[in-house]
């Protein structure tokens, strides 16, 4: 039983920590945000008010700030790849001692 919550309890990690995952509740948050503090911006910004809908548009944009660089990471490692795979001399495995 301990094993298969542990498997439970990884699922839950990969996902939550998956950088798609975070880009679309970025991108979900910052839509959100967006539609509940277009209305009033300029009004809220002239009375200093605050909204959730501001603080879901700041929550959104840093959420999918912090996708993008695994992204970009992603993105490299897959053009490294396709790189290595179409050269003719495939790399050579190197032992480390």
């Amino acid at each position: 039983m301990i094993l298969r919550a542990d498997r439970v309890a990884q699922g839950i990690r990969s996902f939550v920590e998956n950088p798609v995952t975070n880009l679309v509740k970025g991108i979900a948050l910052l839509t959100i945000g967006l539609s509940d503090a277009y209305q009033t911006f300029w009004d809220d910004i002239a009375q200093r008010h605050l909204h959730v809908g501001h603080g879901l548009v700041i929550i959104g944009f840093f959420s999918m700030l912090g996708s993008l660089p695994q992204f970009i990471e992603s993105l490299e490692a897959g053009a490294r790849f396709l790189e290595l795979r179409g050269s003719e001399d495939p790399p050579k495995k190197v032992d480390k001692q």
